[in-house]
């Protein structure tokens, strides 16, 4: 069978009629969550309404955590705009371990950094692997979840800093 142009177009826009094509999914919004930092600053989906947010979800004994958690030091103090919070949340371990290695690293955690009691967050964003990183639009959706190290080459995440700086 052999197929001319006006037939083929005619097939193909019957097809794909504007009715067949379904929109973007929509991005899903952050479940209801408070971190309160060492220094004791509270950071919530209200709070954060309106800014973008990093959440990094860390443990002390996390050997791609280890690596990774001082390149977000340098991100956050070199190339991080202004309007991106930037949180850490150690977990999957006791607090005193997680704090000893914030205190012992202070050059790594230049950024607000949290204890998640008995998994709360984690299980709230379904985290089961470190380091898992949530990036939060300014509408509070989440945009990323990123899974291991690698982030800040991470194409999404990315184009997203060049639309913040842009």
């Amino acid at each position: 069978m052999r197929w001319n142009v006006g037939s083929l177009l005619a097939c193909l826009a019957l097809s794909f009629s504007p009715t067949a094509l379904s929109a973007a999914p929509a991005l899903p919004t952050a479940p209801a969550f408070e971190a309160v930092t060492f220094a004791g600053e509270a950071y919530s989906n209200d709070s954060l309404k309106g800014r973008p947010a990093l959440l990094v979800f860390w443990a002390p004994w996390c050997k791609v955590c280890q690596r990774e958690l001082p390149l977000l030091g340098e991100f956050y103090g070199r190339e991080r705009p202004a309007q991106l919070h930037l949180i850490s949340i150690g977990f999957a371990d006791t607090r005193a371990s997680v704090e000893q290695f914030i205190k012992e690293h202070p050059g790594r955690f230049v950024f607000p950094s949290a204890y998640d009691e008995d998994r709360w967050l984690a299980q709230t964003f379904k985290i089961n692997a470190t380091p898992t990183s949530v990036l939060l639009d300014a509408e509070g959706r989440i945009v990323l979840v990123h899974r291991g190290g690698g982030l800040l080459q991470n194409p999404h995440f990315r184009e997203f800093l060049s639309e913040l700086k842009g």
